[in-house]
């Protein structure tokens, strides 16, 4: 093991701190490419790395997914996951932006943004703790108005209702949680069909 890269204490960290963190040495440049050459950093894009498995360190998706591109925040069907509101575990972490749609395969998981339009994109998300940091995740609502409103139009409430809870296998008891007047203020800003048929579902 490299003795200074027992000093990383977050994931991931950019060419910056890396390059301070090897200052000692007379080729930092050069001393990176020799980590990257014997897999002891990983590259996940053009400046952005984490240690490799020999390490030890936690690995926290959400914060990945929020350094990979933004801006952005974990929803959809990891978020959505993640509150227990779906059934299945989301192996690929998802994400949505006020960007282009952007997927990125890496040596630690496939991480997947949609695009929103910004003014809806602004209302619905939190700051979520994981030990020293913190990363961006959709709230309950948000994550599952994501999903909503990036599916294909459904045409009436018994549709929805087969979106959500045979397609989905949402349990019905779990949306009387949610709180109806943000899912009220994202339908306005949403200004899609799907949302309001949900606002009027959890109405």
């Amino acid at each position: 093991m490299t003795e200074q890269l027992l000093n990383i204490s977050h994931q991931p960290f950019d060419y910056q701190y890396l390059k301070g963190l090897l200052s000692g040495y007379r080729y930092p440049r050069n001393k990176i490419s020799t980590l990257l050459g014997r897999g002891e950093i990983i590259s996940l894009k053009s400046g952005l790395y984490v240690l490799s498995e020999r390490y030890g360190r936690e690995l926290v998706p959400g914060i990945v997914a929020n350094l990979l591109y933004g801006p952005s925040y974990v929803s959809l069907d990891h978020a959505l996951a993640s509150y227990g509101l779906i059934p299945e575990l989301a192996f690929q972490v998802t994400s949505v932006t006020t960007g282009r749609k952007k997927i990125f395969e890496t040596a630690v998981g496939t991480f997947s943004y949609q695009h929103l339009k910004p003014a809806y994109y602004s209302l619905g998300y939190q700051l979520r703790q994981s030990g020293d940091s913190s990363y961006l995740t959709a709230t309950p609502e948000k994550a599952l108005c994501d999903k909503l409103y990036l599916a294909p139009r459904l045409e009436d409430a018994a549709a929805l209702e087969a979106y959500l809870f045979e397609d989905l296998r949402i349990d019905p008891g779990r949306l009387r949680e949610l709180d109806r007047k943000l899912i009220s203020r994202l339908a306005a800003l949403a200004g899609k069909r799907n949302l309001k048929l949900f606002k009027e579902l959890t109405r």
